[in-house]
């Protein structure tokens, strides 16, 4: 018997020295440098905690936020493929929302895109407001964009992140409305 517990021990010894080398050489550390950080973050982009009465709008508030980050972060391709997803999620009883979201994805230029965005801005907000069943959406305002005639748009969060001046001024505007579901 004491022969016959050797064997069966030394091929389970075996076993846990084995699977604990194999654990050491997975681990591994990344360092990473706060501007590393804060580029990461500002890449990222804002998850809603908003929903809405039917899914069609939830779906265009979604891709508009991917839109309002893109234009955040200067970056025109983001931009247009969200707006090509926003422009899906249309039907044709809101052709004019359609319209609007296929020219910001053809857009050529950041500066069209986000004039246009500002036009979107304008048209969406009624459907955001009739459909939002929870959570919160903030109005803001930047009264610097298009040569002072000034801008808004609509975000999950607070902070100010202008999709009309990007890296030029990033910060630049407030909340103009707090926005919540209708009793």
């Amino acid at each position: 018997m004491k022969y016959t517990r050797k064997y069966w021990l030394l091929p389970l010894l075996f076993f846990v020295f084995t699977s604990c080398i194999d654990k050491k050489q997975e681990q591994s550390v990344e360092v990473k440098t706060e501007e590393e950080v804060k580029e990461k973050k500002e890449v990222i982009p804002d998850i809603a905690d908003s929903s809405f009465k039917d899914g069609m709008t939830g779906t265009v508030y979604h891709y508009y936020l991917k839109v309002r980050t893109a234009l955040f972060n200067d970056d025109l391709e983001a931009s247009k493929d969200a707006s090509q997803n926003i422009a899906n999620s249309f039907d044709e009883d809101f052709a004019e929302l359609k319209s609007l979201s296929e020219e910001m994805a053809k857009a050529e230029d950041i500066e069209k895109l986000r004039s246009t965005f500002s036009d979107f801005s304008v048209e969406v907000e009624s459907l955001f407001k009739q459909n939002l069943s929870e959570g919160t959406i903030y109005k803001q305002h930047c009264p610097m964009a298009f040569n002072n005639k000034g801008a808004f748009w609509f975000a999950e969060v607070e902070e100010i992140k202008n999709p009309y001046k990007g890296e030029e001024m990033p910060k630049c505007g407030s909340v103009k409305e707090t926005i919540k579901p209708k009793k």
